[in-house]
């Protein structure tokens, strides 16, 4: 079984701002309060990540997937690219009558 961990995920300068579980993904965030001392800081991150209880990971995945699906890009239709090939032709076509100077 894989263990759940705390990774930092960023950093002001040698203190830990924004940490995540590794098995959920959840975020964890150091309140303004204790960003002052490197220790307080840590301290806030590891309270929060033991207090909390992961979710299953089939959601986690799941919602991983969905964003997936939303990413992916549908390829045109032959047909549209012939219609878009015409009307560039047309257009070169208009660009030859003139030179967009009046006399």
């Amino acid at each position: 079984m894989i263990q759940r961990r705390l990774r930092v995920v960023k950093w002001l300068t040698t203190t830990p701002a924004l940490a995540v579980c590794t098995l959920c993904g959840r975020e964890f965030k150091v309140p303004i309060s204790a960003l002052r001392r490197t220790a307080d800081a840590q301290a806030s991150l590891q309270g929060q990540f033991d207090m909390h209880k992961c979710e299953p990971q089939d959601s986690f995945q799941a919602e991983a997937e969905t964003r997936a699906d939303v990413l992916l890009r549908q390829e045109p239709d032959e047909e549209e690219d012939e219609d878009e090939d015409d009307r560039k032709e047309e257009d070169d076509e208009d660009d030859e009558e003139g030179d967009g100077y009046s006399e």
